[in-house]
């Protein structure tokens, strides 16, 4: 009489185990890949809104536009997580009319050389005024410290140099 061993089917413990590590460990770096890309985003997007409010403030400077007996100097105030359009040779807190753009939360400002942390653009010529060379850069960084990009702006207004 001949025995026949019937073989089970089906998994281990010990490769189901194995198998959720291996996942866990694929989840875990796509995971973390993502979050710097979405870091890095932010940053990005953040500068192109900086960029394009600031060509919208020199432009309405060079023109005159919407002048409410201030002047026509339009400037950008910086703050830590957030920057203030306003209009004028000064900025003034208590001006109705500032436009406050709050920074995306997990980005700030740092490094901002401007005196008084304030970039003004001169009526009709849009240049900046009181301008001086080694004053002239704005940094953003993310609050985990990972990603940082500096802005260098030169006497005429034009960002020169993103790093």
């Amino acid at each position: 009489m001949k025995k026949t061993i019937e073989s089970q089917h089906g998994t281990s413990l010990l490769e189901l185990i194995m198998f959720m590590a291996i996942g866990l460990l694929l989840f875990g770096f796509v995971t973390f890949n993502f979050v710097s890309f979405q870091q890095k985003t932010s940053i990005s997007t953040s500068i192109d809104t900086l960029i394009s409010d600031f060509s919208s403030q020199q432009t309405k400077a060079m023109i005159g536009a919407e002048s409410s007996g201030t002047g026509n100097s339009y400037g950008v105030y910086f703050q830590s997580d957030r920057y203030i359009l306003f209009a004028g040779s000064a900025y003034s807190g208590a001006n109705p009319t500032n436009f406050t753009v709050m920074l995306d939360p997990n980005i700030i400002f740092t490094d901002i050389t401007f005196p008084g942390s304030v970039l003004i653009f001169s009526q009709l010529s849009g240049e900046i005024a009181g301008f001086a060379d080694g004053s002239n850069t704005i940094a953003l960084q993310s609050s985990q410290g990972s990603e940082k990009k500096t802005l260098t702006i030169n006497k005429y207004g034009v960002i020169t140099e993103i790093n």
